[in-house]
């Protein structure tokens, strides 16, 4: 930053009595010949004074000695920052002066116009990431192993703006994660189209990867990294998902059905020839290709059906054989292979068109998860910032 630095200190050796002058103006090449408080910045990394057109420095002695000096100067200082909610954060950077070898015993530092006036700022600076909230001095003692020295301190509350990581990075990942979401409502069996998913896992990793190019290498998580965890976890549910889709209920029917088979024939021509309605037929022959029906309820029944020389009647409700959802579960996990038959008979009346109720859950679960995610996100972390400013 750039700053104009004013001391003013009493010199007893500098007094004089002229006639119509009570103060003179001396060039900066007469500091070397006078006493100087050796002012510095204790947390500045480098400091320097332009000297273009001339160095910005000059100096007033009144008739009883005291003296005025002005400087310009440009100060590069370390700020501390905890960046557990950046970029919602909202930092505190000190500015420290003390003097370089002097005590309290040679000199004390006290600010001209109390603690609250001391400081002033310039009307209309900005700064391209920061918002300066307010300035905050003060006037203390220190002591190190050279002895007690006096100090000030100015604080600087600065908020950072967070415009700009909403439309560079929070706006494009959720638009990525949203994007994802689209593979729920396209078919199982449309696999090419689901592949958009690991372009999304990559486009959130990349854009993660830029923003945090200009950040510290700091040892724990910011806002933003935990932000950008959480959308990677979206894109990889929604790809897990699909293959739980694929998994457990995509059931490709099998080649060659049984009723190609000689014993079914044989089965097909006595019902031929028995003298039964063309309706009836119809009935016991879209029985006789299933080998259960699935009725959908609060558990799923598992229906055997009978003999089709039986006339066709399918078993009551006393004969009908429940599984659980759970047990459900564990037979796809498990691999039944009796249940994955009866899947299959049940692709080959479906036609393997059906919508999957994982996918039809997923419509609805993700969006909801991802919004509630965003209000506990926004309020953790916005209230966090205020409570670290306080």
């Amino acid at each position: 930053m750039q700053c104009y630095l004013r001391q003013r200190w009493y010199d007893n050796r500098l007094r004089f009595n002229l006639e119509n002058i009570t103060e003179v103006t001396l060039s900066n090449s007469f500091l070397k010949y006078i006493w100087k408080p050796n002012t510095y910045f204790i947390n500045g990394r480098r400091s320097q004074q332009p000297n273009i057109t001339v160095p910005n420095v000059f100096v007033r002695i009144r008739q009883d000695g005291r003296i005025y000096m002005s400087r310009r100067l440009t100060i590069h200082a370390v700020c501390p920052m905890k960046m557990m909610e950046y970029p919602m954060d909202r930092p505190v950077c000190p500015l420290i002066i003390s003097s370089y070898g002097y005590t309290v015993n040679d000199i004390l530092y006290i600010w001209k116009n109390g603690q609250d006036k001391s400081v002033e700022m310039y009307e209309g600076v900005t700064m391209s990431q920061f918002n300066i909230r307010g300035i905050q001095t003060k006037n203390l003692t220190k002591i190190d192993h050279n002895g007690e020295h006096s100090v000030l301190e100015v604080y600087f509350h600065l908020k950072r703006h967070v415009g700009f990581f909403v439309l560079q990075t929070y706006l494009p990942c959720t638009l990525i994660v949203c994007l994802s979401w689209v593979s729920f409502w396209i078919n199982r069996d449309a696999a090419p189209a689901r592949v958009l998913l690991v372009t999304t896992i990559l486009s959130t990793a990349s854009t993660g990867m830029m923003v945090r190019d200009g950040l510290p290498r700091v040892p724990y998580a910011t806002a933003l990294d935990v932000y950008l965890n959480v959308c990677i976890v979206y894109n990889l549910a929604a790809m897990i998902e699909y293959a739980a889709v694929n998994y457990f209920t995509k059931i490709i029917p099998k080649e060659g059905s049984t009723s190609d088979s000689e014993e079914e024939q044989k089965e097909i021509k006595s019902l031929e020839d028995q003298s039964i309605s063309p309706l009836r037929y119809i009935d016991i022959m879209k029985s006789f290709h299933q080998n259960i029906v699935f009725r959908n309820n609060r558990q799923q029944k598992c229906i055997p059906v009978t003999d089709p020389k039986s006339n066709g009647i399918i078993p009551t409700e006393s004969n009908v054989r429940h599984y659980s959802c759970y047990n459900l579960f564990l037979r796809c996990l498990v691999g039944n292979y009796q249940f994955r038959n009866q899947n299959v008979a049940r692709a080959d009346l479906e036609n393997g068109n059906s919508v999957s109720k994982i996918d039809m859950t997923s419509r609805y679960f993700f969006p909801a998860s991802f919004i509630f995610f965003h209000a506990f996100y926004w309020s953790w972390y916005w209230d966090s910032g205020n409570f670290q400013t306080s």
